[in-house]
């Protein structure tokens, strides 16, 4: 079982675009784990050896310092040895201040955080070393990410639309939200892709499907129809189709597997 620390963001400025810091540390580690489709953004940063990720068409080494994009595909993660990784996990939208550049590079990939943004990736690595005591690195990461921070009240307001649409009811529809608002559709999608690199459907889908599995991690025995109706799919072979398009496999199958990480991690929150 892993054991990962969430730390909460202490400065105020951060929260809007920052869900929380995460840190692991494992000697001897063996690490080979299916990682599910999600709606965070993480910016890795590996002061050990090399991490690799496995898809169904492709096995990766990734960059030292990377950003693991939002998932809309399952994938694996193979990770051994002595292990110390910092993470930082960015809301859908709150990556793009920090970079300043569209998101629709990174969607379903692996990018070298250099490669997106050179003058983030370098100010990290002058703060995140190993000589550096955990709580110091954590307020470094703070102080480099509010100085990167850029963001104005168009952007703020853009923002704001997208949480609203992610947090809204799953038998809403993008036409009648829109509408609500009257906002044009296409400039709405056009704007989400920008700012998530993801459209709106496919953002929602995401979003429900994590809180179905959250579900089943959760529940002893598999109730498919209370899913289903919690979650507003039209039925059961809904449901199922979904699953397995995002995870690999069928609900049942999920639940006996046991092989996401998020079922083998234990998580301790400061």
């Amino acid at each position: 079982m892993l054991s990962v620390t969430r730390y909460s963001i202490r400065n105020e400025s951060l929260t809007p675009w920052i869900k929380f810091i995460w840190y692991f540390e494992a000697a001897n580690a063996d690490i080979h784990y299916k990682l599910l489709p999600t709606d965070c953004i993480d910016v890795i940063l590996n002061l050990s050896d090399k991490m690799i990720y496995e898809t169904a068409s492709y096995s990766f080494c990734a960059a030292p310092f990377h950003i693991n994009g939002l998932r809309s595909e399952h994938s694996y993660i193979h990770h051994s040895g002595n292990v110390r990784i910092f993470g930082i996990s960015f809301y859908p939208f709150g990556l793009l201040p920090f970079v300043k550049k569209p998101l629709t590079s990174i969607q379903d990939k692996i990018i070298d955080l250099y490669a997106l943004s050179e003058p983030l990736a370098q100010n990290l690595k002058l703060v995140v070393t190993d000589s550096v005591p955990v709580e110091k690195t954590l307020e470094n990461i703070e102080n480099v990410l509010f100085s990167e921070l850029q963001v104005n009240s168009d952007y703020t307001h853009k923002t704001k639309l997208i949480y609203e649409f992610m947090e809204a009811a799953d038998n809403v529809k993008i036409q009648s939200f829109c509408r609500e608002r009257r906002i044009n559709i296409k400039t709405f999608e056009r704007m989400v892709l920008l700012c998530t690199g993801y459209t709106p459907k496919l953002l929602h889908r995401i979003r429900r499907f994590q809180v179905a599995s959250n579900q089943l991690v959760h529940q002893n025995s598999i109730n498919l129809t209370g899913i289903t109706y919690d979650n507003c799919f039209t039925d059961q072979a809904h449901l199922i189709k979904e699953f397995q398009s995002f995870s690999g496999t069928t609900p049942r199958a999920f639940q006996q597997e046991k092989v996401t990480i998020k079922e083998n991690t234990k998580y301790s929150y400061i």
